[in-house]
């Protein structure tokens, strides 16, 4: 991965030889942005981030909770408040929203974004040619992994499930997959 100061002398390069106000702030704003990453200790956070995003690894989150009140809690004990971010509860995605004007972090059941397992039913890892009689099998698999994989592909009483890893928290968990999407046909 190139060095943040790599991506800061090319971001300063292009600056320079802007002339577009509008341009010249976005890229004051990448830079700046950067500079918090390195700033606050997040370097090895962020490779991971685009590491596990070139994988199509599932979309990132920052906890996992048992239930919503348990989240509810953390979350609005939690200072400074998150201002955004997707979290599990249970095995669903919820986006944990702060909001300044009562104090308080809102949760807003997402589900795993349909057009994420979408994807991964059309475009994502083939079967890995793993076929589990249950889930609870496919599971017990799962959690045996020394290295869990990302996401792959298994097949679980005949169904396809997507089986993720969420690194940042380092939970592994089983995804049923949609059926494919026919190939639209040419007239």
């Amino acid at each position: 991965m190139m060095h943040f100061f790599d991506k800061l002398e090319v971001l300063g390069r292009h600056l320079e030889a802007s002339a577009s106000d509008k341009e010249k702030e976005a890229l004051r704003f990448a830079m700046d942005s950067l500079y918090f990453i390195m700033s606050t200790g997040q370097s090895l956070d962020f490779e991971a981030y685009i590491r596990s995003e070139e994988a199509l690894a599932p979309p990132l989150v920052i906890a996992r909770f048992e239930t919503r009140q348990e989240a509810e809690a953390a979350l609005n004990a939690r200072r400074p408040p998150l201002d955004q971010a997707y979290v599990l509860v249970a095995d669903d995605y919820y986006s944990a929203m702060y909001n300044p004007k009562n104090g308080r972090t809102h949760l807003v059941q997402r589900g795993l974004p349909e057009h994420y397992l979408a994807d991964m039913a059309n475009d994502g890892p083939k079967p890995s040619g793993l076929s589990f009689e249950s889930k609870a099998e496919a599971e017990t698999w799962l959690h045996q992994q020394p290295t869990p994989p990302q996401q792959v592909v298994v097949m679980i009483a005949g169904a396809p499930f997507l089986a993720a890893y969420h690194h940042r928290i380092d939970y592994r968990v089983l995804y049923p997959l949609p059926p494919p999407t026919p190939p639209a046909s040419e007239t």
